[in-house]
């Protein structure tokens, strides 16, 4: 990661694999009382409707990468719905209301009881009201101190082609924006 941090990338493109992975990732969040979770949604337009083809979740343990092409694509699994809903995890992103809103407009009940935009969080505790327009690769550097690349935007229409595994550089560039965006919240949150 940018900071030097090196984490541990699973890539889940079953539901089989998705419910245990969860699960560790849960226990490590209650064990450690790091209730925080990194949260970038990767959206890819096709004829007139946006559908959401990776979601990856940052954690103090490492990331989760859910591919949806194929075998959750328009429903999200039972344990994945869970997840996003406990109420006791905060999910933070950026735009991350705006990635909810507009699965709701496709018909993709994406839910996340507790969703907190981490480019208002900043404006809050901050008191830097201009921090709300902000990308997250410059909240990174202003609030963490650390740059960060930001992720080419042809890496969505790449990951669309069906390739059945990602190599490790790609991996780092789609969970770099849930990464920082959980060490912002970290941050900013108190934790």
């Amino acid at each position: 990661m940018p900071d030097g941090t090196v984490l541990v990338s699973e890539e889940i493109l079953d539901t089989t694999r998705l419910a245990p992975c969860l699960d560790l990732v849960w226990e490590d969040m209650i064990e450690h009382e790091d209730m925080v979770a990194g949260l970038d949604v990767t959206w890819y337009q096709y004829y007139s409707s946006d559908y959401i083809l990776l979601l990856v979740i940052c954690t103090r343990i490492g990331c989760v990468l859910i591919r949806f092409g194929g075998f959750i694509f328009g429903h999200l699994p039972q344990s994945l719905q869970r997840f996003l809903n406990n109420k006791n995890i905060s999910f933070v992103g950026v735009h991350i209301k705006e990635d909810v809103n507009r699965s709701i407009r496709n018909n993709l009940p994406l839910e996340i009881r507790n969703a907190v935009d981490v480019g208002e969080l900043a404006a809050d505790v901050l008191h830097q009201p201009h921090f709300r327009g902000l990308g997250l690769g410059r909240l990174a550097t202003v609030v963490l101190e650390f740059p960060l690349r930001s992720r080419s935007s042809r890496m969505a229409q790449f990951y669309y082609t069906g390739f059945p595994w990602l190599e490790m550089n790609e991996i780092e560039s789609l969970t770099t924006d849930a990464y920082a965006a959980y060490k912002l919240g970290k941050k900013l949150l108190g934790f």
